[in-house]
């Protein structure tokens, strides 16, 4: 990215029954970077698309070190897989998209842990970014 890029980032994280679209809108300044992130997510899991919407703060991150393009810098690989695989990530700009898959369910599973841990470096500790823990720890 260059100064002044702005690019749109929806991130698939929908399993099974589950579904869940992030949307992050990513400007880059100088040294910084702004990022507005919008979640959206069925309440039902059934797949009724009754659809809540969180807007989290706009957030401005020092990018040094190119952390945030390194995320997905490092999954160019998944650019490449095509056919009935299910997408993660589509980068959008105004020349271009690129779209980034993975292969088979537990793939997404392991994709979306990363995702999680990812965003926590930038909403550190909010809820949206906390994997669910549907299994009793006592069971």
């Amino acid at each position: 990215m260059n100064t002044r890029d702005t690019i749109k980032i929806i991130v698939n994280l929908s399993m099974e029954w589950w579904i869940r679209r992030d949307e992050l809108v990513v400007t880059k300044n100088d040294k910084t970077a702004r990022i507005h992130t919008i979640v959206k997510e069925d309440t039902t899991y059934e797949m009724k698309f009754q659809m809540r919407t969180v807007k989290m703060e706009k957030i401005d991150i020092k990018n040094f070190d190119n952390k945030f393009e390194a995320h997905f810098a490092k999954r160019t690989e998944r650019t490449k897989l095509k056919g009935e695989n299910n997408w993660i990530y589509k980068i959008i700009n105004q020349k271009d998209t690129l779209t980034f898959y993975t292969k088979g369910l537990g793939d997404k599973g392991s994709e979306v842990v990363e995702y999680f841990d990812f965003m926590d470096n930038y909403y550190p500790g909010n809820e949206e970014f906390q994997p669910i823990n549907l299994v009793d720890e006592n069971e």
